[in-house]
């Protein structure tokens, strides 16, 4: 007896079918992966700091605004963000949301802005930025500008007796700067009048340094270091370097870390001014110390890491006891850039040149990351919030996952 075809044809029909099934659900998934991976790039483009560099950090994107124009920096203010604009057009983005609150016109085209600070909140009254009349102040070559914090009009017009060439930084009811003549100054920007100032050897390039909460370290192109009382902008000590001073100054550990053209990295004792040592390089150093504290199987430690164009960026015990000379922990050719601030317990190096973001481990030197970001123009940290600034006018809030 000759079999019936069909159980022969449903068999055929069943294996084609099992062994079609994985295939179909594979391209299934393939596709998805296509799409998502379509939708990842999408993301990154639209944004100048993407989602996936974002997520290489162990950040998330809270936001992106977009101003009008080729952004220079911006300025976290107490509840905000100030973006500076290249025209020196001011916008207030809420710091929370990333919604533009206003924009105004904060300085001539021309002049260069050295600082966007807050005023001082009443006594009695909220924190800075919620009270009626509270004032940001913005630092021109020329002149200090009051403008009302909740409506972007300009108040207040103050001529400067000494013409800046730091960024300024603030105590209480004073806006502190160098000048190329040499003289830290003290501008009481209530009444609109310079107070008082201090003279150093040679113009002043590098912004002022506050140390604790009341003193004041500064340096010039001539060599001077000082440690000045903020309040009554008198000597608490000085010395003298062998060459001229660049780079801001560094507070860390009870110490001030000063990088000179002399090619020393110095470590002053920031009570007395003491020389607690020196490091000696083959290149000037023109680029700011960063002091972090790393955790070890011992407890805490405090380095200092600078970086020297002939050996990298080189990384020094902060205390190492009675090395008058100082004591190298590691070195790591190749990093430059900017320290822009922790991300964890890594160090995050911003290279504006290439665009490059590097994450750095200073526990034991370790390259840890690298990042192009060519959307990006600059990187500023405020506390643990990145603030990234990019092309097309667009500034990017990252915060940590979690």
């Amino acid at each position: 007896m000759t079999a019936s075809p069909l159980p022969r044809n449903v068999l055929a029909t069943a294996l084609i079918a099992s062994v079609l099934a994985p295939l179909a659900v594979a391209q299934d998934d393939a596709t998805r992966q296509e799409k998502l991976e379509a939708r990842r790039q999408e993301l990154d483009r639209l944004y100048a700091f993407g989602p996936t560099a974002a997520r290489e950090l162990g950040r998330r994107i809270t936001w992106q605004a977009t101003i009008d124009g080729d952004i220079d920096r911006t300025y976290a203010v107490g509840p905000d963000v100030y973006v500076l604009d290249a025209s020196k057009k001011l916008t207030r983005v809420d710091r929370e949301t990333g919604n533009v609150i206003w924009t105004t016109t904060a300085a001539d085209a021309n002049d260069r802005v050295w600082g966007v600070t807050a005023g001082m909140a009443p006594v009695d009254g909220l924190p800075w930025g919620q009270n009626e009349g509270d004032r940001l102040y913005v630092t021109t070559d020329p002149v200090i500008f009051g403008i009302d914090h909740a409506t972007g009009a300009i108040v207040d017009r103050q001529d400067l007796m000494q013409v800046p060439s730091t960024e300024v930084i603030r105590f209480q009811n004073y806006l502190i700067f160098g000048t190329r003549h040499g003289r830290i100054t003290w501008h009481q920007y209530v009444i609109g009048q310079e107070w008082r100032s201090n003279q150093l050897s040679g113009p002043v390039m590098a912004q002022p340094t506050m140390v604790g909460t009341s003193r004041i370290a500064a340096a010039s192109l001539g060599g001077t270091v000082l440690m000045l009382d903020a309040r009554s902008t008198s000597r608490v000590w000085g010395d003298e370097v062998f060459d001229g001073v660049e780079a801001p100054l560094t507070e860390g550990g009870g110490m001030l870390f000063v990088a000179s053209d002399d090619q020393y990295l110095w470590a002053f004792d920031a009570d007395n001014g003491d020389v607690l040592w020196r490091y000696f390089t083959q290149s000037k150093l023109d680029t700011r110390p960063t002091y972090v504290v790393v955790r070890t199987p011992e407890g805490t430690e405090g380095r200092v890491l600078q970086w020297v164009e002939s050996e990298g960026l080189v990384c020094l015990e902060a205390d190492p006891g009675t090395a008058i000379e100082g004591k190298v922990i590691w070195k790591l050719d190749g990093i430059r850039g900017d320290a822009v601030g922790m991300n964890g317990d890594h160090v995050l190096f911003w290279d504006g040149k290439t665009r490059t973001l590097r994450v750095v481990d200073p526990l034991n030197g370790a390259l840890v990351r690298t990042l192009e970001l060519p959307q990006i123009r600059r990187i500023e940290m405020d506390g643990d919030t990145i603030f990234a600034t990019g092309d097309g006018g667009r500034v990017v809030r990252l915060d940590r996952i979690g």
